[in-house]
């Protein structure tokens, strides 16, 4: 009774909650008693294992003290939750919601109070059922309520580990973290195996010693995730022998001990129900469940265990494979899989048998050739039977088997088309992000008249068109245009694409604002609710304008419909989407919405936007000038198509306009012209410029990506290749070569330019939805890279012959649990799909232990729980590009392990990050960063002399430089870096001067002061090659330190940009 009690207290608990949100929870006070009401919201939850053991264990000596616990919490857990059921009533009318948080502060602290004051009663509780559940040959719970304990045990393990029970531990605790995920792992293999078990219609007496055991794991796993929930105040938690107790814990449910392989195997050989099998979908879900656990299970082997001989593992790395084939033929409807049913459960059964040994004979053999030799070869011939087994059903299924051969394109070997230069420039050097919009004027002034007239009311205003039509380009020119800029007071715009999160589409419109409105980086850590109430506030008594741009399906507007206030202020909400059908269900209130709907371009306007994309504001040629209006005609008015096939002419002699107008006139017959047109182009890039495009489908849709990064990765990858040297002239530099590959693309309006730099160059960029859709299933079906997003991908994922890239889009515990084993993998990029404030403590040592040929590992988004560099990362000797983020202050001295790096970036939380010695040891390194929030990192300056120095270095930040001869020793180690980010600061024995004289290739310089001597003279540097100076000082230096620097903006012949700055406070400047 207590344990439904406690599950209608937390019902009434989450509609009161869900109740006081949704007014501000600052106004009401609940922001106050959010943190108490979480807290009993968790210790309820942690009171449900208990309440179920009291309430069903059958053991007649303790059945009288487990009846008077029941009694002893049910008065105040029925009292408390007449209150709060009350209070949830009253908070249906706004109007009471202060009085209700009010009256609920004391229900809250009394309720919290009498659930803590049993604390050592339920400890109590579950060590003497632990205790008697040893000394007894059976369980003392049946089956099913056996089922329903460790369901909720795992509900409390889960609840530590979301709600960062963790955070403010030291570094062994994030180790505790770890094996709190493990626990979880095991408890539910057993869950999942009892479930198998029951599924396969194991008689009871053979099921005996399976629960007894079950039970006993189960109420120690209980035991210690109740202790966890009181690590704060409980010292033996912070003790590290805490892993210890797990890690013993976690070697009992592994069958290493002899006595438990028994008794697993036992239930799988136990003579099988003649009842039909995988008859419904709960059937069909237990099997599913325990061949996940079995895949986990070897997973753990895998890359855990290292005593198996190379030839065994080949042959678990095969079980492995085949039976996540059987994952992904599971999660299918197949037409011939009742046919299947008793071999498929027959192979599963095996499987287990197999990996149980396995975990057997890894424990008695540590360190010698496993399964090889005595009893063991035994396991080894059913490792092999049961492999083939798996084949035999894979190949009935498929009808082909999952082995594959290398693809033929592996190599990128295409149609060779001709082109005579890799770019040829049309309109300067580097392109401008303003989009031609030719022949929308008459459409831009329509919307701009919608925008501006009608009523005061709020007003939605949709643009429909097919893919490739122009609706973002259009509703640019709209949101920049003067008229609008001058009417609306606030501009907010966001991106929302096919796959998107609420809290990020929020975060992403309150940063919109800019300068606009105060926003700052604690959006980020406000939950939905608050997000939408802050951005509703600050919208209050404004006339603004939002553009929701690619919107793919309702929920969006749903979601966010309730942030824009209507005050009768003109406001507008401007829509861009492909599909009618969503724009017609997008309102306010009642009444329709009139659908703007974008027509294609004339034959006149396409030739003129043609026009303007080869030749810019020249004029075409007469000889091609009929040639050409024929190919924009066949384009058949797509701005996109007509983009694309600009992109193709500006890179061929124009003898060859021709053999484009012949491929061109097919058009007109292709049902998805922009893909055709795509192909075409994608047919005509040169070799080297096949991998840097299909690239890009590893980012997400419509992101701007840093030009800089991308260009790194590409050159990590080998997608760049070193010219050969023209004699007498300095060899281009892999960046360099990189950056042309980037405006040839740009040229061949492949990528879209977002934001330039202020020097000119490019700073991010982007692709068309439709470009980034083909370079993805180009890139899978090349061989090239695979894109997985979310649980469902990764889990069914089958590991393809030969690949080598995958880009990942998913919480980092999704990644993990799916088991995903490709040690074949050279380039790793991981992505998370939430904002990284809530990607807390990801552990990320399973891929440093699988991933060994890495190349290139990028996990900048991932948050590591790690307070030390993890030393895991050395075995990855392979790597060129390593990203990571995490609170660690400082590099050990065996990095250097890493000699074929070449670009290292580490976000970290704060503080200077020590860079060890052995950093002079890595001459590859070609791109060093040390960035975050006031972060920077210092370069050892001790025996400078004996060290070699980073000749290759192009680019650094941030590093901390003293103002005395340690920085100029330092600077001489790097004497050709370009780009150089510096936080000055003074020294005991300061030369008042900072020295780059020997920097002869610095192009870019980023200055940050916060206190110096007075009258420093700062920087002693005369480079001609210097294109960029930017300076943040503290206000006491800024005046000294300005001046400075405006008398070193006279001789830098090459100053393209300068600014002068103070930073008050994190984030904030004047």
């Amino acid at each position: 009774m207590a344990s439904t009690r406690v599950d209608s207290v937390l019902h009434n608990l989450e509609l009161l909650q869900n109740n006081l949100e949704k007014r501000d929870s600052f106004e009401t006070g609940f922001s106050n008693l959010r943190e108490g009401f979480e807290a009993l919201k968790l210790n309820l939850l942690f009171l449900k294992p208990v309440l179920l053991c009291a309430k069903n264990w059958s053991n007649d000596q303790l059945k009288v003290r487990l009846r008077d616990f029941l009694s002893k919490i049910e008065a105040p857990v029925n009292r408390s939750g007449m209150d709060i059921k009350s209070l949830n009533l009253r908070s249906k009318s706004p109007f009471n919601l202060k009085s209700v948080v009010t009256a609920l502060k004391p229900v809250v602290s009394n309720l919290l109070g009498n659930i803590k004051s049993f604390k050592q009663d339920i400890i109590d509780i579950y060590d003497t059922l632990s205790s008697c559940s040893s000394s007894e040959s059976g369980s003392c719970l049946r089956d099913c309520e056996l089922l329903d304990f460790i369901d909720s045990v795992l509900q409390n393990l889960v609840d530590l580990l979301s709600r960062r029970h963790f955070e403010s531990m030291e570094d062994y605790n994030s180790a505790l973290h770890a094996h709190i995920e493990a626990l979880e792992d095991k408890l539910t293999f057993l869950k999942n195996f009892i479930g198998f078990a029951r599924f396969l219609g194991v008689e009871e007496r053979e099921l005996g010693d399976l629960l007894a055991h079950v039970q006993v794991v189960a109420l120690n796993a209980a035991r210690l995730s109740y202790k966890c929930l009181f690590y704060k105040e409980d010292e033996e938690m912070h003790d590290p022998r805490m892993c210890s107790i797990i890690s013993e814990l976690l070697e009992k449910i592994n069958p290493v001990d002899l006595q438990v392989y028994e008794t697993y195997v036992k239930v799988l050989k136990a003579p099988k129900s003649p009842e039909s099998l995988l008859t419904t979908q709960t059937d069909m879900q237990i099997l599913k469940d325990f061949n996940d656990s079995l895949i986990s299970s070897l997973w753990e082997l895998l890359w855990c265990r290292t005593s198996f001989a190379v030839s065994v593992k080949d042959l678990m790395k095969r079980l492995y494979e085949g039976l996540r084939f059987l994952r992904s033929i599971l999660n299918e409807a197949q037409e011939n899989m009742n046919e299947l049913n008793d071999k498929i459960v027959a192979v599963i059964s095996e499987a287990g048998i197999v990996v149980f040994s396995l975990f057997l004979n890894e424990m008695k053999e540590l360190g010698v050739d496993s399964l090889v030799v005595g009893e063991s070869a035994e396991s080894c011939a059913m490792l092999v039977n049961t492999n083939n087994n798996v084949m035999l059903i894979v190949a009935q299924l498929r009808g082909s088997s999952i082995s594959g051969s290398k693809p033929s394109c592996h190599s990128f070997k295409g149609q060779e088309v001709r082109k005579t230069t890799r770019f040829k420039p049309s309109r300067g050097r580097v392109p401008m992000t303003d989009e031609f919009v030719v022949g929308l004027e008459d459409e831009a002034k329509k919307v701009i008249n919608r925008l501006e007239r009608g009523s005061a009311m709020l007003q939605i205003v949709p643009i429909v068109g097919m893919p490739g039509l122009g609706k973002t380009t259009l509703a640019k020119k709209i949101y920049n245009s003067p008229p609008v800029r001058a009417y609306f007071h606030l501009f907010l715009w966001c991106t929302v694409s096919q796959e998107y999160n609420l809290k990020n589409l929020l975060v992403q419109i309150l940063s919109s604002l800019g300068k606009q409105a105060s926003v700052n980086e604690e959006h980020k850590v406000l939950d939905e609710i608050d997000l939408m109430l802050n951005l509703k506030k600050l919208l209050l008594k404004n006339r603004y304008l939002v553009v929701l741009d690619d919107v793919w399906d309702i929920g969006v507007w749903h979601g966010l419909c309730h942030s824009f206030p209507d005050d009768r202020t003109g406001s507008r909400i401007l829509i861009t989407t492909r599909e009618s059908s969503v724009a017609s269900e997008v309102r306010i209130g009642v009444g329709s919405v009139e659908l703007h709907n974008l027509r294609e371009l004339t034959k006149e306007e396409s030739w003129e936007l043609l026009q303007k994309k080869v030749f810019g504001e020249a004029h075409c040629p007469p000889p091609l000038r009929m040639l050409g209006e024929k190919i924009a005609r066949n384009c058949k008015g797509l701005p996109l198509t007509i983009v694309i096939i600009a992109g193709i002419l500006s890179t061929i002699e124009d003898g060859a306009w021709s053999e484009v107008d012949s491929l061109t006139s097919a058009i007109a017959y292709e049902t998805d012209r922009c893909k055709y047109t795509l192909e075409l182009s994608y047919m005509n890039l040169p070799l080297h410029l096949i991998p840097c495009l299909l690239y890009f489908g590893a980012f997400r849709e419509d992101q701007e990506i840093e030009t800089e990064k991308l260009t790194r990765l590409w050159i990590a990858e080998g997608f760049v290749s070193a010219e050969e040297p023209v004699q007498d002239t300095e060899p281009k530099r892999l960046e360099d070569l990189a950056e042309e590959y980037m405006m040839d693309l740009i040229g061949r309006n492949l990528i879209m330019v977002a934001k330039q730099g202020h020097t000119g160059g490019v700073k991010t960029c982007r692709i068309h939805d439709l470009l980034h859709e083909f370079c993805k299933d180009r890139a899978k079906q090349e061989n090239f890279l695979q894109v997985l997003r979310g649980y469902g991908e990764l889990s069914t994922f089958n590991e393809r012959p030969y690949l080598e890239r995958l880009s990942i889009w998913s919480k980092v515990e999704q990644f993990k649990k799916s088991r995903l084993f490709c040690p074949q993998l050279c380039s790793l990029l991981l992505f998370s799909q939430i904002e990284e404030t809530d990607s807390f403590m990801a552990d990320m040592l399973f891929v440093f232990g699988i991933y060994k040929k890495l190349r290139v590992l990028d996990l900048e988004q991932i948050f590591l729980r790690h307070k030390v560099f993890p030393r895991e990362v050395e075995a990855l000797v392979e790597l060129r590009y390593l990203g990571v983020q995490g609170a660690m202050s400082s590099i050990p001295s065996t990095i250097d392990k890493l000699s074929n790096l070449e670009t290292f970036v580490m976000i970290a939380e704060s503080g200077t990050v020590s860079l060890p010695d052995t950093i002079w040891n890595m001459t590859k390194l070609r791109h060093l960063h040390v960035v975050g929030w006031n972060v920077t990192c210092s370069l050892p300056s001790e025996n400078l002399e004996n060290t070699s120095g980073l000749s290759n270095l192009d680019t650094l930040s941030t590093l901390i430089v003293t103002l005395d001869d340690r920085a100029e020793n330092i600077m001489r180690k790097i004497p050709n870096v370009r780009q150089l980010k510096i936080q000055l600061s003074a020294a005991e024995c300061s030369v008042g001067c900072c020295n780059l004289s020997h920097l002869s290739s610095l192009e870019a310089l980023e200055v940050l002061v916060e206190s110096l001597p007075s009258n420093p003279e700062v920087i002693d540097a005369e480079d001609e090659k210097l294109k960029k100076l930017k300076n943040e000082f503290g206000n006491e230096v800024y005046e000294a330190v300005t001046t400075a620097l405006m008398e070193l903006n006279e001789p830098v012949a090459g100053m393209l940009y300068l600014s002068y700055g103070t930073t008050t406070r994190k984030g904030e400047q004047h």
